[in-house]
């Protein structure tokens, strides 16, 4: 399994190709070429996760990024729609339309998880990058460090958004879920930026509690890892302009044993300030009621 896993890795690494000339728009030739490689995608997408023999899912992953990588390199293709792969893998734009990620995952055993990722630019020239999972080695680091695409703190996508800082510098906040855990799960939210040279992944700019809740540090991305049968939600919220998540505990009071975390009923939250996200306790307050009194139509009543 390690040995087609490393394959699916120099494929993927294969993707950052060089220009090649801009034409106007799809040809025709080249449309007809993305119609069939879109059909063979789909096809082979539909056997990631319902292949009967789990160990085979890898090789039709190998297949699929062989494919995807062929259609990635037609030139206009980041102008191809792919509406075929729609909800069969992930697809997902930033509010500006200037890049989108195709993300995947491959589960080759009940307990493993295998995260794929490829950024393509929205341009006329072939451009993108691939996204390598590189999680298993940045365990104790991952909330620290910044990294090149191919170093990824892997999950699936859920969710891109938006921000630009008081130095005009476009962050995009990419919020994934990662269940490769035996004993835990993930969330997480990574901040991409792009540099001459490429993606960046992680950003100094997340200002949050540390282990022990009792003071306020900084991180390159917020990682929240909890108990395998509980739920924990990250994601933001529209009306209070503020990403918020649910605060995390240890159930037998050990805050290094991240298996043991489980929602302790408070939502905190994050607020851009312009240049980071700095945190904000209670960012829904929890309704706390005194004896006698009860919830009523959102009003407090005695009775």
């Amino acid at each position: 399994m390690y040995r087609k896993h490393l394959i699916l890795a120099c494929l993927l690494m294969g993707f950052a190709l060089p220009k090649m000339s801009a034409q106007e728009k799809i040809s025709e030739e080249n449309k007809a070429k993305l119609i069939q490689l879109e059909d063979s995608l789909a096809r082979y997408a539909d056997s990631l996760g319902k292949a009967f023999i789990p160990m085979e899912r890898l090789d039709f992953c190998i297949t699929f990024t062989g494919f995807l990588k062929e259609a990635l390199n037609i030139p206009g293709s980041a102008y191809y729609p792919f509406s075929k792969l729609t909800g069969k893998v992930h697809i997902l734009y930033p509010e500006d339309k200037s890049f989108r990620i195709f993300n995947w995952l491959v589960a080759p055993s009940p307990n493993v998880r295998r995260y794929y990722g490829v950024i393509q630019l929205i341009q006329q020239d072939p451009q993108y990058y691939p996204l390598i999972d590189y999680s298993e080695e940045l365990v104790k680091e991952a909330e620290t460090t910044i990294q090149s695409a191919n170093q990824w703190v892997a999950g699936e996508l859920y969710r891109i958004l938006t921000r630009t800082d008081d130095q005009g510098i476009k962050r995009y906040f990419l919020f994934g879920f990662n269940t490769h855990g035996l004993y835990s799960n993930k969330k997480i939210l990574d901040v991409l930026s792009f540099s001459p040279k490429g993606p960046i992944l992680g950003a100094p700019i997340f200002i949050v509690p540390d282990d022990r809740g009792k003071k306020l540090v900084e991180q390159t991305r917020l990682i929240l890892e909890y108990k395998k049968s509980a739920q924990a939600s990250l994601n933001y919220d529209e009306d209070k302009k503020m990403i918020v998540f649910n605060r995390l505990g240890s159930e037998i009071n050990d805050y290094r044993r991240k298996s043991t975390y489980i929602p302790t009923g408070q939502t905190d939250g994050l607020r851009w300030d312009g240049q980071k996200w700095v945190f904000v306790k209670e960012a829904i307050p929890v309704l706390r009621l005194h004896d006698g009194q009860a919830p009523i139509d959102g009003v407090m009543g005695g009775n």
